[in-house]
């Protein structure tokens, strides 16, 4: 085994230099290697999960590096945003200084909580750089959700599989218990993990990979000529929702769908026609459900019914929480990485959390304020709310409606991570910060528009199906040819 390890690290160094050189491929390629990094932990290489789990941070790190040196060539400046790249800048010298925070047992723990705060914050920069036009993000954007398809038939294969099988194995790590598959209760069902090393991977990038096919079908107009995998893209991975067991995700695209519709079908052109066939897809996306989801519904509703008397506390304990604890851990907090579930691993020899002193918190709100403290805990949460109003101020001012599905689709998953965990889980993390990209792509393509827009034609309502190349589409905002 140490002779396959010696391996990986080699081909991780190899596929680092690629980074460098390719590094528009390697932000996609790390994109999907998120996606399938669970499969191959869980499946392919166990022996070696520690490795594979840094896999798609070593061509992100390679590709930030690529796009440094390349910056100059490609003249790529980001979009004007100072209250963002100031607090972003503040909290960066706050959790830099609090890797050297006294409280935490070592500075391995800092610089590993360092990264899960901040490694994936240039994709803000990087992702809008990697696309040059239009054309390119959408059909990139098209292909990547279908991914969905083949993960969700894997999901349904696990959720029909026993728990014992092999298809329903996690990530573990040392020291975990091997045994337990999580289930809907007392029923036989597993909650399924598709490709991901485990359940709360699957149900961000099932949360994800809604809002984006939501907004690419808002895009085409609901059309079903030419988007039929994209709808049953999006029946699959409603179903692989249910079939997790995750309460969340289903919540929250409940209390979103009404934000969507009134930006991305109401205040667009051809809204009735738009509306009209949004029915009709919503109808036979309830068919397919209802055909071929009756268990994964089921066991679903089983669950959220044995579990509703918990509702009110967990949806209140991310903010209690946090008033709770401000004075327990002051302004400055215990160091970053403190709570991170990786601590343990650094810190072979001293008893698992032993440096926090009983304060044990669940809700990311918490683990923040127990880690930076009331300043940092700030910073943090400033850029939390202050991303979902820019996406709705960008999306007032972008004049295509593909520019504006983007600034719908960063808005709704921006309003969803509020309180959600981001930090803590990897999956949402990179989600986070690559939804801040997209809208910083729709804004920087936007601009060639804006400035042509005097010349610009109106476009034939067939030719929306398409993002246009260099055309504002009409829309109710006043914005457009």
């Amino acid at each position: 085994m140490t002779g396959i390890r010696l391996l990986i690290i080699a081909a991780g160094m190899a596929a680092a230099g690629w980074s460098i050189l390719r590094w528009r491929t390697a932000v996609k390629l790390a994109l999907v290697l998120l996606i399938f990094e669970g499969a191959l932990r869980k499946w392919v290489l166990p022996g070696a999960q520690d490795l594979i789990y840094f896999a798609k941070d070593v061509f992100l790190l390679g590709a930030y590096i690529g796009f440094l040196q390349r910056r100059a060539v490609h003249r790529y400046r980001p979009p004007a945003n100072p209250p963002l790249y100031f607090v972003l800048a503040g909290a960066a010298l706050v959790g830099t200084l609090q890797i050297l925070n006294p409280n935490l047992p070592n500075l391995l723990v800092g610089l590993l909580g360092f990264k899960a705060y901040f490694f994936y914050v240039p994709l803000l920069f990087v992702v809008p750089a990697a696309f040059d036009s239009d054309t390119e993000l959408y059909q990139f954007l098209r292909r990547y959700v279908l991914i969905s398809i083949p993960v969700g038939l894997l999901a349904v294969l696990q959720f029909f599989s026993p728990s014992s099988s092999l298809l329903n194995a996690y990530a573990w790590g040392a020291g975990d218990d091997m045994s337990y598959v999580a289930t809907f209760g007392s029923s036989t069902y597993v909650r399924v993990t598709g490709t991901f090393s485990f359940i709360s991977g699957f149900t961000s990038y099932l949360q994800a990979n809604s809002i984006l096919l939501l907004c690419l079908l808002g895009q085409a107009q609901w059309r079903l000529r030419g988007q039929l995998l994209h709808h049953l893209a999006l029946g699959v991975t409603l179903l692989s929702i249910f079939m997790s067991g995750s309460r969340g995700p289903i919540i929250f695209l409940v209390i979103l769908f009404p934000l969507y519709w009134w930006l991305a079908v109401v205040r667009e052109g051809g809204s009735g026609a738009t509306f009209g066939r949004l029915l009709l897809g919503l109808t036979l996306l309830s068919g397919f459900l209802s055909i071929f989801g009756t268990e994964a519904l089921s066991a679903f509703y089983g669950r959220a019914v044995s579990s509703n008397s918990d509702v009110q506390q967990r949806l209140t304990y991310p903010f209690t929480v946090v008033f709770d604890l401000l004075p327990k851990v002051g302004l400055t907090g215990y160091g970053i990485g403190a709570t991170h579930q990786t601590a343990m691993a650094v810190t072979k020899g001293i008893p698992p959390y032993s440096w926090l002193h009983g304060l044990g918190v669940e809700a990311e709100t918490g683990r923040v304020m127990v880690e930076l403290g009331g300043i940092g805990f700030l910073f943090i949460y400033f850029i939390r709310l202050y991303m979902p109003a820019f996406s709705l101020f960008k999306f007032v001012k972008l004049r295509t409606r593909f520019h504006r599905s983007l600034a719908v689709a960063a808005f709704l998953f921006y309003t969803s991570q509020i309180m959600a965990m981001v930090i803590f889980d990897v999956t949402a993390g990179i989600y986070f910060w690559f939804f801040g990209g997209l809208l910083m792509a729709a804004v920087k393509l936007d601009q060639p528009l804006a400035a042509a827009a005097p010349q610009a034609l109106p476009v034939r309502p067939r030719e929306t199906v398409r993002p246009p190349a260099a055309v504002p589409v009409a829309s109710r905002w006043g914005r457009g040819g």
